[in-house]
């Protein structure tokens, strides 16, 4: 009887220990964490987000003045977060997004839609934070452009182009989170294109946002992104925002914005097209 005792107590404490360390690892990783360690950047054109956005284009030469519109989904998504509750975690995500775009001919005459290009992305990351101001990420991913059939049929064209636009991306973030701004920076480098093209990536960019008579649900926000790109020599893709936020910060905000765009397009393979975007947009990431 005695030998039984102890036997049952034995077992007792190495389950209770054995709980107690999986009560712990519980506590330090998570899976499919509702927030993301490194902040979004709505404003960032090829960021994997629900967005739209409808402007008045001007290209100073080339194409004739039209309408543009964006619209983007996508997931930006982390998978699972290691010592979720210290002071220095860090996280593996995935990005999946396709941004479409459409032109709309002679606007106020005859009125006709025409889908002009996609793209599709899909990389994983890493996001890491050093403490409660700091935060990093590094990411690989693949991005390639597709003309629309629309914009094919209405311009001829009956031959396959060079497109620049097909490459994978390794790259690296830092941001800088204060009360009310947010300051980011990336350096990317493109080991590989379909066809030939230079290798540097740089974006910067600043955000600010404060709440509404305190609601922590509304805030005014305001931001300037910019990117640069060594295929078109370093010239500033410059995008200044202004509007509201909706939602608790960090949770699936939604924003609504005036916007104004001057640099090369983002997207398709006429990427060496000078533009300016004037405009209104909004974004949205459900899974964030």
């Amino acid at each position: 009887m005695r030998l039984v005792k102890l036997l049952t107590a034995a077992l007792s404490l190495i389950l209770t220990l054995q709980s107690s360390q999986t009560l712990k690892a519980q506590i330090k990783n998570q899976w499919l964490a509702k927030t993301a360690l490194f902040p979004a950047k709505p404003f960032d054109y090829r960021e994997a987000q629900f967005s739209g956005s409808l402007y008045v284009l001007h290209t100073p030469d080339g194409w004739p003045n039209r309408m543009f519109a964006n619209y983007s989904a996508g997931i930006n998504r982390s998978i699972y977060r290691w010592n979720a509750t210290s002071e220095k975690p860090g996280e593996l995500g995935v990005e999946i997004a396709t941004f479409t775009q459409f032109i709309f001919e002679d606007p106020l005459n005859w009125f006709q839609v025409n889908h002009f290009n996609t793209e599709y992305k899909v990389g994983i990351h890493y996001n890491w934070k050093t403490s409660d101001s700091w935060a990093f990420r590094t990411r690989l991913y693949h991005i390639s452009a597709h003309l629309g059939d629309d914009f094919i049929y209405r311009y001829f064209i009956n031959s396959y182009l060079p497109n620049p636009r097909i490459y994978e991306v390794i790259d690296i973030s830092a941001a800088i989170i204060r009360s009310h701004y947010t300051f980011y920076g990336t350096f990317g480098v493109i080991p590989h294109s379909a066809y030939e093209r230079k290798r540097i990536l740089v974006d910067a960019g600043a955000k600010w946002q404060k709440a509404i008579n305190s609601k922590d649900w509304l805030r005014w926000i305001g931001a300037v992104h910019m990117q640069f790109e060594q295929e078109t020599n370093f010239y500033p893709g410059t995008r200044i925002a202004a509007g509201i936020e909706i939602g608790k910060e960090g949770i699936a905000p939604f924003t609504i914005m005036l916007d104004v765009f001057h640099g090369y397009i983002p997207f398709s393979l006429f990427d060496k097209a000078r533009i300016t975007w004037i405009g209104g947009s909004m974004s949205f990431q459900p899974f964030n």
